[in-house]
């Protein structure tokens, strides 16, 4: 069902997958050479018009939950790193340059 494609090599029109990139490439009607790296696999319009719908709904549900998630993570990481003594690197200039 999916065709395999190296990169370098002539495609004709369709949607494929780069696995190395974890990205969709259109290839327009006349085809071209796949540019980049590892192997690109082409995928069926039916199911790229499918799950289309479906990853957008499952990225607009997780955003709401992983900003919170993010933010909480990042605010505890700078608690505990100063109740453990530990303070950022300071930066001493002083003018003049160096000497």
């Amino acid at each position: 069902m999916f065709q395999k494609f190296s990169a370098g090599t002539f495609a004709p029109c369709g949607t494929y997958l780069n696995t190395k990139q974890w990205e969709f490439h259109g290839v327009p009607p006349e085809g071209e050479v796949l540019e980049g790296e590892g192997t690109f696999y082409r995928v069926p319009l039916l199911l790229v018009l499918g799950l289309g719908p479906i990853i957008g709904l499952g990225f607009i549900l997780f955003l709401p939950v992983a900003v919170p998630l993010v933010l909480v993570y990042g605010i505890g990481k700078k608690i505990a790193q100063a109740m453990h003594g530990r303070r950022p690197a300071t930066f001493n200039h002083k003018p003049g340059g160096v000497r």
